[in-house]
C-alpha cells in the first residue's frame, strides 16, 4: 500500500506538471490569436489612412490606389499590364487581391509628409516610362515559394526590355572564368544544367570550378579571411602552394549554399522566362504547382518539355543576342588613311623632327 502511494505521487505530480503547462500554452496560444487580430486591425487602419483621398486604377488584373498627382498612372498601367500577363499566364489574375498602394510627392519639397507603413512613395515628375517601371518592379509573384526564390537568387518579375536581359547572360557566359560556363557556351548541355543548378546536385563543387586552378583562385580570393584563421589556416597555406587537395578541402568545408556560383543569378531568370514562354498560358501555374519538386522537374513541368530541350532553347536564346558587328560605312577606311597622312605630314613639319 505505501509503495502504491509513493508510486502514485510522483506520477500525480508529473500529470500536475503537464497540466499547468498545457494551461500556458493554450494561454500563449490565445494571447498571441488576439495580438494578431490586433495587427490585422492595424494594418486595415493604417491601409485606410494610407488610401484616404486616394483612386483606384484598375487595368486588367492590375489594381493600383493613388494619390492625386501628374503622374500618368493609366497610361503606365496600360503599358504595364500585357507584360505582367505575358509573364504570370493565368495566374495574374490573382494580382487583385493585393491592389499596390502608390502614394505621389514632390520630390523638392522640404515640408514634412505624414508617416506611412505601406505602399510606395515615388517623385511626381517621373514619366511614363519610369512609371511603368515602378509598377512592374513593385509587382510580386503571385505563389512565389521559398525554394524558387532561394534557387533565383531574385524576384522574378516582368520587364519591359527582354532582350537586354538576354544580351547580359550571353556576356556572362562569354566572360566567365569558370570552365563549365565555357563548356556550356560551346554547346555542352550537362554543363549548361550543372551551371544552372537544374539537374544533379550532387558534388557541385567539381561540376562547377573543374580545374585546380579555378578551385585555389576561389579560395585565395574569396575566401582568404574565412579560412585563415583557426584550424583552417594552415590548409589555407597549402592551398596556396598549388596542393588541390587542400583547396578542395576548405571548400568542402564551406556551409550550405556558400559556394559561389559560376553562372549569375540572372542566367536562371532568363530560363524561367524561356520556360513559362514555351509553356503558354499555364506554364506559371504549373511552375508553383509543387514547392516541394526539384527546380528542374518544374521548369519542365512548366515549359511541357524535358529540361534538355528547356536548356538547348535558352542556350540558342542566350546566342542569338550577340551583339551585332559594328559597321563602317565604305568611306571610313579612306576617312582613316587621310587623317593618317595628315598627321603625319603635320609631324614632318615640325622643328623636333629638322636636322
Amino acid at each position: 500500500m505505501v509503495a502504491a502511494s509513493l508510486l502514485a505521487s510522483p506520477l500525480h505530480s508529473q500529470d500536475s506538471l503537464m497540466a499547468r503547462l498545457r494551461r500556458q500554452s493554450d494561454s500563449l496560444l490565445g494571447s498571441w490569436r488576439e495580438a494578431e487580430k490586433l495587427a490585422d486591425v492595424a494594418d486595415s487602419l493604417e491601409q485606410v489612412r494610407a488610401t484616404a483621398g486616394s483612386d483606384t486604377i484598375a487595368v486588367g488584373g492590375l489594381r493600383i490606389v493613388v494619390n492625386p498627382s501628374p503622374l500618368p498612372w493609366r497610361q503606365a498601367a496600360e503599358l504595364a499590364w500585357p507584360v505582367i500577363d505575358s509573364l504570370y499566364g493565368s495566374a495574374a489574375e490573382d494580382l487583385p487581391q493585393h491592389p499596390y498602394i502608390f502614394r505621389a510627392v514632390d520630390p523638392d519639397s522640404g515640408v514634412r509628409r505624414a508617416v506611412l507603413h505601406v505602399g510606395v512613395e515615388v517623385p511626381w515628375d517621373l514619366d511614363l516610362r519610369a512609371t511603368t517601371t515602378v509598377l512592374l518592379t513593385t509587382v510580386t509573384a503571385p505563389h512565389f515559394d521559398p525554394a524558387l526564390a532561394n534557387w533565383l537568387g531574385a524576384a522574378l518579375r516582368p520587364t519591359l526590355r527582354p532582350q537586354d536581359e538576354r544580351a547580359v547572360v550571353f556576356v556572362l557566359l562569354v566572360t566567365a572564368p569558370a570552365e563549365a560556363v565555357r563548356r556550356c557556351f560551346l554547346g555542352d548541355i550537362a554543363r549548361c544544367k550543372d551551371v544552372l543548378q537544374v539537374g544533379d546536385s550532387t558534388g557541385l563543387l567539381a561540376r562547377w570550378y573543374v580545374t585546380p586552378a579555378e578551385r585555389e583562385a576561389l579560395v585565395t580570393e574569396a575566401f582568404t579571411d574565412y579560412f585563415a584563421r583557426g584550424a583552417t589556416a594552415p590548409s589555407l597555406q597549402r592551398c596556396r602552394q598549388h596542393h588541390d587537395d587542400a583547396c578542395t578541402t576548405l571548400l568542402q568545408s564551406l556551409p550550405p549554399g556558400t559556394l559561389p556560383r559560376p553562372l549569375p543569378q540572372a542566367a536562371g531568370i532568363l530560363l524561367v522566362r524561356e520556360a513559362l514562354r514555351a509553356g503558354g498560358r499555364d506554364a506559371y501555374r504549373r511552375l508553383v504547382a509543387r514547392p516541394s519538386a526539384p527546380i528542374g522537374e518544374r521548369l519542365a513541368s512548366a515549359a511541357g518539355m524535358d529540361i534538355d530541350s528547356l536548356v538547348v532553347r535558352w542556350r540558342n536564346d542566350v546566342r542569338a543576342a550577340r551583339p551585332k558587328p559594328l559597321a563602317l560605312p565604305w568611306w571610313a577606311s579612306f576617312a582613316a588613311i587621310g587623317w593618317t597622312a595628315f598627321f603625319g605630314f603635320c609631324a614632318l613639319r615640325s622643328s623636333r623632327w629638322r636636322l
